[in-house]
């Protein structure tokens, strides 16, 4: 039996980037002004997006493009709507420690743990090329092409029962990064298959995920 899901969210939030940089990074401050979700779709598993309003997180982005050592305002809040907001710990585009320049190549390998539910560990090895300078939207920017592969494996529990989880996927994107070194948007693409198991059940779902975002930068 399959249980298709198809929604779609707009995410409006302000960015707040100040100097000088500290041994840690950039002091950021990421503030959500509001989720609105898409004519006709209902938000996953009964997500209050009331909640994100106001909610913020405060860090450190490193000249790599980390956002690190964070604090949020409201950990209960950030901890339930982590399914759709995540974090934004890879919101900013990976810069290589030379800076970016027209032709530069670099991979990198990151690992994340998302305690949403349990403990799962996502590993993604990306690729990058900074591949030709472009007019986007009216500003003169950089293309970074991105392309990543992803693996995923982890447990936990859910409404009181243990589940296991490991996967795979592939990320295709673009980020716009303008001549003066401002991140001006992008998009992505990523397809994830992966299955949950749930030992006392002694069942195994499948399922399989794709999603497309897309990154504005307001006037």
């Amino acid at each position: 039996m399959r249980q298709p899901l198809d929604f779609g969210l707009r995410a409006f939030f302000g960015v707040t980037i100040t100097g000088p940089a500290d041994s840690l990074g950039y002091p950021t401050t990421i503030t959500i002004d509001s989720i609105v979700p898409d004519s006709g779709t209902t938000p996953p598993m009964g997500i209050n997006l009331a909640a994100a309003k106001a909610l913020s997180f405060r860090g450190r982005l490193t000249p790599k493009g980390e956002f690190r050592s964070q604090s949020v305002s409201d950990s209960v809040a950030a901890q339930a709507l982590s399914p759709i907001v995540g974090s934004f710990k890879n919101f900013f585009p990976r810069i290589p420690p030379g800076g970016l320049a027209l032709g530069a190549t670099w991979t990198d390998t990151t690992t994340e743990n998302d305690r949403a539910a349990g403990s799962v560990t996502v590993t993604s090895v990306n690729r990058a090329r900074a591949a030709a300078w472009e007019d986007h939207k009216g500003t003169r920017v950089l293309r970074v092409e991105v392309a990543s592969d992803f693996t995923i494996k982890g447990g936990g529990q859910q409404a009181g029962q243990p589940f296991e989880v490991a996967g795979s996927g592939v990320r295709t994107g673009l980020d716009f990064v303008s001549a003066d070194g401002r991140y001006v948007g992008g998009e992505s693409r990523d397809s994830t298959s992966m299955t949950i198991t749930l030992p006392i059940q002694a069942m195994t779902i499948p399922r399989t995920q794709v999603s497309k975002t897309t990154v504005t930068v307001l006037p």
